[in-house]
């Protein structure tokens, strides 16, 4: 396994977390305000880590040039 291949896979399993607070917040299984603003927090750092790992593989790609 290359780089490129686990930056793909940890964006991937970022992503996949993402999803299970997304459907968390939908189903309305959050028990407060509190618990809320926690998981929108969580899932803008794990858009931010996503936007590093595309950035990353961009240098990556452009230092292999």
């Amino acid at each position: 396994m290359n780089t490129m291949d686990i930056l793909s896979l940890i964006k991937k399993n970022l992503q996949k977390n993402r999803a299970e607070i997304a459907e968390t917040m939908i189903d309305g299984r959050l028990s407060d305000f509190q618990s809320y603003q926690k998981n929108v927090g969580i899932a803008q750092g794990i858009d931010l880590s996503c936007s590093v790992i595309d950035e990353t593989i961009k240098q990556i790609n452009i230092g292999d040039e």
